[in-house]
C-alpha cells in the first residue's frame, strides 16, 4: 500500500506562515531593510528526514531528500525593486523507496520590496503521477487575487480552478515569502504576533509565536536559535498539522530547523550547506585534514 508523503509541505517550510495587517508602508517602517539581514543571492540547503507516527514505532528515523532555498534581488518589468524567493525540494534516500513516490517540486515567490508583501506566488508539484501546477497572484492595494490551478498530468494541462479572491487581507504572504517575513520581524522570546497567509486561494490567521532559546545541531555546525511555533485553527497543511522554525540567535536570523505535522508522521530538515549566508554557527564541524600525497587517510 502506497501513502504519499509530502515533503513540500515541509518547505513549507510552508508551509513555513503570514502577514501582519496594516497598509504595506506601515508594514514596511516596522521592519528592517531586507537587504541588509539577507545577502542577495544567499543559497540555505536541508537535510530533509521522516519520523513515523508512533504506531510505526518499529521504523527508526530516515532520510527523506532535501530542500534548498534561495533568495535573490530582482527588479520587475516597470523596474520596480522585489525578491524572488524559491524553493526546491527533491526525494532522495529510503523514503522514497519505500513509498514508491518520488518528489520534484519547485516554489517560486515574488515580493515587492516596499513593504515585502506577496505579488504572485507559483507552485510546481510533482509527486508521484500526482502533477499540479498552481499560480497564486495578489493585487495588495485593491486586496483582491486570482488562484490558477491545472492538471499538468495531461496534454493540455486541465484547468482545474479558476477563482478571483476578494477582500484579501492587507499584505497577505504566501508560505515562502511568510517564512522570510518572519526572519525579519526577529521575534524575542515571550513575543507573539498575528500573520495571514494565502495558499491554495484560502487564507488563514496564524500566531506566531517565540517560545524558548534553543541549540540546535546540524551539518552545517551548532546554532544558538530562538524556536517560533505557529498556532492556526485547523491547522497550517490541509487535514491540519502544525509547522515550527528554528532561527538563528543573530542579525541574519537563518532558518536553521523546521518541522512540520504531516498526515504520516512528521517532517524536519536541519541546514547543511550554506552560499553567501550572513549567519555564523556557534560551533562547526572541523574540516578533515587532508593526507600527505603517497598516503592513505588513516
Amino acid at each position: 500500500m502506497r501513502a504519499s508523503f509530502p515533503i513540500s509541505a515541509a518547505v513549507l517550510l510552508a508551509t513555513w506562515i503570514l502577514a501582519s495587517s496594516g497598509s504595506p508602508r506601515l508594514h514596511a517602517s516596522s521592519l528592517p531593510n531586507p537587504s541588509e539581514v539577507i545577502p542577495g543571492g544567499e543559497t540555505l540547503v536541508y537535510e530533509v528526514r521522516w519520523d513515523p507516527p508512533a504506531w510505526l514505532f518499529f521504523i527508526p528515523t530516515i532520510s527523506a531528500g532535501e530542500l534548498t532555498l534561495k533568495f535573490e534581488e530582482r527588479e520587475d518589468d516597470r523596474g520596480r525593486r522585489l525578491f524572488r524567493i524559491t524553493a526546491d525540494a527533491v526525494s532522495a534516500g529510503i523514503l522514497p523507496r519505500l513509498t514508491g513516490i518520488t518528489v520534484k517540486d519547485h516554489f517560486e515567490s515574488l515580493v515587492a520590496a516596499e513593504g515585502f508583501c506577496s505579488n504572485r506566488f507559483t507552485k510546481i508539484t510533482r509527486e508521484g503521477r500526482r502533477h499540479r501546477d498552481v499560480v497564486l497572484t495578489f493585487d495588495q492595494e485593491s486586496h483582491r487575487g486570482r488562484y490558477l490551478a491545472y492538471d499538468a498530468g495531461q496534454t493540455p494541462p486541465r484547468e482545474l480552478k479558476n477563482e478571483e479572491l476578494e477582500d484579501l487581507p492587507p499584505c497577505v504572504q504566501d508560505f515562502l515569502s511568510a517564512i522570510y517575513r518572519t526572519r525579519l520581524r526577529g521575534l524575542q522570546v515571550g513575543e507573539n504576533y498575528p500573520l495571514h497567509v494565502s495558499d491554495n486561494g484560502v487564507v488563514k490567521e496564524v500566531d506566531i509565536r517565540a517560545v524558548r532559546s534553543e541549540r540546535v545541531e546540524a551539518l552545517a555546525g551548532t546554532w544558538s536559535t530562538t524556536r517560533i511555533d505557529t498556532v492556526s485553527v485547523g491547522g497550517l497543511f490541509k487535514g491540519g498539522g502544525r509547522f515550527v522554525l528554528w532561527f538563528s540567535d543573530d542579525r541574519a536570523r537563518v532558518p536553521v530547523k523546521y518541522e512540520a505535522q504531516v498526515k504520516f508522521g512528521k517532517l524536519f530538515g536541519t541546514i547543511k550547506h550554506m552560499e553567501g549566508a550572513a549567519a555564523k554557527a556557534v560551533d562547526r564541524p572541523a574540516a578533515k585534514a587532508k593526507p600527505p600525497a603517497g598516503k592513505p587517510p588513516p
